[in-house]
């Protein structure tokens, strides 16, 4: 009977601690949506806004990545959110493209990665140099 009881409170500790650890391990989308938008690696383009958001778009999508979520977070602002697929090696990323406004036809993006599981070190570890190449070549810089 001892053997069950320990068993059994062992197992509940199990499922208390399994359900924190994954709170700390595994990020979500409401995580990358409110970091700083100012998180990440950025890159100026001289173009407007709407064509940078559409490229952007475009970006996401050509490098592989599933877009999630894409919100105007005010007038000067738009962010899109994507993730990785899953795969044999790894649980995926997610990547959050912020797109800012800084003059008429001067718009910065800015590219925040981070692994789905934080703990997977066969995920790739960041789609900046990707997504910012990808946008390089479309808007001819």
């Amino acid at each position: 009977m001892k053997f069950l009881t320990t068993f059994f409170f062992i197992c509940l500790l199990t499922a208390f601690f399994q359900t924190d650890l994954q709170a700390q391990l595994i990020a979500d989308v409401d995580a990358i949506q409110s970091a700083p938008l100012h998180a990440g690696v950025s890159r100026t383009y001289q173009h407007d806004f709407k064509t940078v958001i559409k490229s952007a778009r475009e970006t996401i999508v050509e490098s592989g990545l599933v877009l999630e979520s894409a919100s105007k977070v005010d007038d000067n602002v738009y962010m899109l959110v994507a993730k990785a697929k899953t795969s044999a090696f790894s649980w995926g990323e997610l990547v959050r493209v912020v797109v800012e406004k800084e003059k008429a036809n001067e718009s910065t993006i800015r590219v925040y990665t981070k692994r789905r599981v934080k703990i997977n070190v066969t995920a790739k570890a960041d789609y900046s140099n990707t997504i910012i190449s990808n946008m390089d070549l479309k808007l001819d810089l």
